[in-house]
Order: structure tokens, then C-alpha cells, then sequence
């Protein structure tokens, strides 16, 4: 598992007007708490932070927190984004040790190419995480499932999955990781769309009547406009 050194430094004011000060400075506000300590309030540089998540591992980095002299593992609990612009407002470390074990979310990856999907199927994922336990340092930074013999109809289960390199699968074993299914025909996508109350604009018969009305009505005024005109030159 990536483990990245991390500076940090307490923090001796907290609220809102000290923490919109350290993230115009270029620093991340943040807490760290776990392992008996008391909540400490701290900052730590925004670049080098980022940088860290910036890895396959993403908040499963294993943080070496350089806090005043003093070395503290942790893990990123939870970030706190701007709703707008999605920079990062305020981060949750947890403290932990090499030897105890956490649970975490874990990216799962899907390796190969179904033969149901080569077929015309569709490929589907409804899983992206898995949550797994395990001790810090077996933190795996993805976990990948080989979707290669899923045929149309097929799917692939937690309980299939192997579960090598000292951690544990922690979702239901039933639950589908990929499965493929066959293409949707266009007669059972119209029925799912009328089912769902979509439906094509329809054409409106008034609206083309009058249309059509109006195109006859302009070819019978200038064929009338051409005979009052050569009865104006008879004349």
C-alpha cells in the first residue's frame, strides 16, 4: 500500500474566519482523532495533500503525519468539498497502526473483455467498491475481476471473487459485481419508454391540415394573381 509523508501543524484557532484564513494561504484545515487522542485541530499544506490522494490508492493512502516532530499514521476519513467548485474545504484523519485492522472502500476494476459484450451484449456494472477489512498495510489500491467468460446472461458474484492478499470481502456474497444482458430490442424500448411516459412528439393533424391548408390556399391566390393579370393585359 502507498504510504506518502505528510507535514502538519496545530492548529490553535478553529471556526469558520480561522480556517477560510489557512485556505487562502494555500492549507487544507482538518482534524485528526482516533487511538485514544483527543480531537486535534491542524492544517496541512493544500499541494502536497492533494498530491498525496493523487495516487491509485486515492483516500486509502496511508498518511505519515509529520505533526510538530512527532510521526502519526492515519487515513483520510472524509473530505469536505465546496458544492460548486469542489475544492477541498476540510479533512477527517483517523489514527491508526500498522498492526490493527480497518475497513475500507476499495475501487474495483473489471479486467478483460466479456464474450457476451463481443456478442452484442451489454456490459454492466452496478458495483464500483468493495468494502473490505484488513490492516493498514494490506490496503489493496483496487481490486480486479475477470469478466472475460461472462456470457449474455451471465453474471459475476462477490463470492466469486478472489479474495488473496490478506484482506477480507465484507459485501453480501450474492451481490453482483458484472453481469451482461442481451440488447434491448426496439419494440421492448418503446415499452419501456411508454412505460416511463416518454414519447415521441406526435405529429398534430390540426397543425398539418391547416399547413397544408395555407399551402393550397397561397397556390390558388397566385394562380388567381396570374389570371387577373392577363386579364389586366387583355385589356
Amino acid at each position: 500500500m502507498a504510504e506518502v509523508k505528510l507535514q502538519a501543524t496545530k492548529r490553535s484557532e478553529v471556526g469558520k474566519g480561522p480556517a477560510r484564513r489557512a485556505r487562502s494561504e494555500g492549507k487544507v484545515p482538518g482534524v485528526v482523532y482516533g487511538h485514544g487522542m483527543e480531537p486535534q485541530p491542524i492544517v496541512v499544506d493544500r499541494r502536497e495533500f492533494l498530491t498525496a490522494l493523487n495516487t491509485d490508492a486515492g483516500l486509502n493512502v496511508l498518511l505519515d503525519l509529520d505533526l510538530d516532530g512527532r510521526s502519526t499514521l492515519a487515513l483520510t476519513k472524509e473530505l469536505q468539498r465546496d458544492p460548486v467548485r469542489g475544492t477541498v474545504l476540510h479533512a477527517d484523519f483517523i489514527a491508526v497502526s500498522r498492526t490493527e485492522k480497518v475497513e475500507v472502500e476499495v475501487p474495483l476494476h473489471l479486467v478483460g473483455e466479456a464474450q457476451g459484450a463481443k456478442e452484442g451484449g451489454v456490459l454492466q456494472q452496478p458495483l464500483a467498491t468493495l468494502h473490505v477489512r484488513c490492516t493498514v498495510t494490506d490496503v489493496p489500491e483496487s481490486i480486479d475481476a475477470d469478466i472475460s467468460d461472462l456470457a449474455i446472461g451471465d453474471a459475476l458474484r462477490v463470492e466469486q471473487l478472489s479474495a488473496s492478499g490478506g484482506y477480507e470481502i465484507l459485501n453480501d456474497p450474492e451481490t453482483v459485481v458484472a453481469s451482461v444482458s442481451a440488447p434491448i430490442s426496439e419494440e421492448e424500448l418503446e415499452a419501456m419508454e411508454a412505460e416511463a411516459g416518454i414519447e415521441g412528439e406526435p405529429e398534430v393533424e390540426g397543425e398539418a391540415s391547416e399547413e397544408t391548408d395555407e399551402a393550397e390556399g397561397g397556390e390558388e391566390a397566385s394562380d388567381a394573381d396570374g389570371e387577373g393579370s392577363d386579364a389586366e393585359q387583355a385589356e
